[in-house]
Formats: C-alpha cells, sequence, structure tokens
C-alpha cells in the first residue's frame, strides 16, 4: 500500500477521533451523521429492558439541576472546589475513564467526556453530528455488561432542537412569543418544555427492574440550532440505594410552540434531544 493511500484511509479516523469518540463508532454508510436531520436518529432498544417492570417512579422536577454551576447542590465535593468548566468536569467524571466497558461501539459517545462537539475545525459544516446521539421521544436505552456498585447521582449534558432546515415558520413571527423574524441565517427563537423520562434498570433476583426518574425541563426561546444552549441535567440517588445498575434508557415528552404552529398548518416538524455526554459519578463497576 503506497503512502498516499494510507493517508486517505486514516484522514477519516483522525476527524472523527478529534470529536472525542471512539474510532469503533464507524458504522456503514456513515450512518446517523446524515446532514438531513430525520436521518440521525438512534432508535436502539434492547429487548430485556424494553420489556423489564418498572417499580418505581419519581418526580425529580424540584430536586434536579439543569446548570453545571449548580452541581454543589447535589455533589458537595463541588462546594470544596471542583472542575473549573463543564468541559473539565467531562474529562475528570467521563465513563469511559473509570471501565474499557465504555469505550466501545456507538454509545461510546455518551461516555467519551466530549460534553460539547462543534465544527471546530472550520470546514466541517456538521461536525456537531459526530459528537451527539439524537433521539426521538420513544428514546433510546444503553445494555450494560458489568454491574454498578451503589449509585451517587445521576448526570447528562444535552440539547433539544427542532429542524431548521424545513421552511415552515411563520413569516410573522408575531405569532410566536417572543417575537422576532426569520430569514437564511437566523432561526426563529421559540419556546419549548421537554418531560424528560430517565430510567435506570437494575438487576434484582427477581429479574431487571426499571426505576424512572421524570422532570420538567423549559427551554426558553433556545430549541434552535442557532441558539447553541446546552442543559447540565443532574439529579441525586443517593437516597434511593439503587445498587447493580446493568442500563439505562432516556426518553421525553415535548410541548413545542413551534411544532404546535406548524401543526395547526398541517405541518410535521421534526424535534429531538441532542445527548453528548452521560454520567453516574462515583460508581465502581464489577
Amino acid at each position: 500500500m503506497n503512502k498516499k493511500l494510507k493517508y486517505l484511509l486514516l484522514f477519516p479516523t483522525i476527524s472523527l477521533v478529534s470529536c472525542g469518540f471512539s474510532v469503533s463508532n464507524l458504522v456503514p454508510g456513515n450512518k446517523y451523521n446524515s446532514p438531513v436531520f430525520e436521518e440521525n436518529y438512534y432508535r436502539h432498544w434492547d429487548n430485556e429492558l424494553k420489556n423489564a417492570k418498572i417499580v418505581s417512579y419519581k418526580d425529580v422536577t424540584g430536586e434536579s439541576i439543569t446548570n453545571y454551576n449548580d452541581l454543589e447542590q447535589i455533589d458537595p465535593n463541588f462546594a470544596l472546589g471542583g472542575p473549573a468548566t463543564a468541559e473539565e468536569y467531562g474529562v475528570i467524571y467521563k465513563m469511559n475513564a473509570v471501565d474499557d466497558l465504555f469505550r466501545y461501539g456507538y454509545q461510546s459517545k455518551l461516555f467519551d467526556g466530549q460534553m460539547v462537539c462543534g465544527a471546530q475545525d472550520g470546514h466541517m459544516q456538521y461536525a456537531y453530528q459526530l459528537g451527539r446521539v439524537q433521539i426521538d421521544s420513544n428514546g433510546f436505552s444503553a445494555r450494560f455488561s458489568k454491574e454498578s456498585s451503589e449509585l451517587n447521582y445521576f448526570a447528562l449534558q444535552f440539547k433539544a432542537t427542532t429542524d431548521n432546515t424545513k421552511d415552515c415558520y411563520p413569516v410573522n413571527s408575531s405569532e410566536l412569543s417572543p417575537a422576532g423574524s426569520r430569514d437564511h441565517d437566523t432561526a426563529i427563537f421559540h419556546n419549548s418544555t421537554v418531560n424528560l423520562k430517565v430510567t435506570l434498570f437494575t438487576k434484582t433476583s427477581k429479574g431487571i427492574e426499571g426505576h424512572q426518574y421524570t422532570s420538567e425541563i423549559a427551554f426558553n426561546a433556545n430549541t434552535t440550532n442557532n441558539g447553541h444552549v446546552y442543559k447540565f441535567f443532574a439529579f441525586d440517588l443517593k437516597e434511593d440505594n439503587l445498587s447493580r445498575l446493568i442500563g439505562c434508557s432516556i426518553t421525553y415528552e415535548v410541548d413545542d410552540e413551534l411544532i404546535n404552529w406548524n401543526k395547526e398548518k398541517g405541518i410535521s416538524l421534526d424535534y429531538a434531544l441532542m445527548l453528548y455526554e452521560m454520567f453516574f459519578p462515583y460508581t465502581n463497576w464489577n
């Protein structure tokens, strides 16, 4: 093999690694990295998790946080001086640093410490897609091959967005709040509320059981790609005494101004959560 050919084969791998996740995430046909919004939904579900019995429900809306700077409310270590930035937090608490279990496969995007992935190289218009797992309201599940020790808290870095490539915005955006206008360079801002559902699956003598946590999260006029607004979402698990975690799932329901406006006009608009990083800090895996 000549040097030129070796270089051409190596280049795509370098591009992917620069965005922070394992080269084993290469999938046939560049799946999930399409510039077409609706082609990127990741809908994987493990049957044993899909069919697991949900044994507990808990609304953590008033207990969860949606900002990295408020993390010390559920993690006392931050009151003593924790990571200086969200990106530093990602590097320190990323799950693939804890166990090789989280280094491989498409889902390893969620465990590599890459809190946000933008087009840093200046020429990859859709580089952000290489760093996220995009899900619709039916969500996805992640099945782990190991079991955890007692859980401390759960954290997730994500963004909510609509498909801004579709020409289905009102000419006069005063029909939405806040008032504004849309042209080819500026997407309209609008409000949405996401009812996030995180289900943690544990292994017991009775089989696999699910523990569901819900939280209502508001995205006030920032759900467009142009907004670049991310949520650091976390809630405490210490009082629940959960252990032997073998998987989790994320689903959601959404009430979105722009979706509702278009629905009245007979237009279907795609909506997604862009998941960038998932954490189970201070957890050991056996």
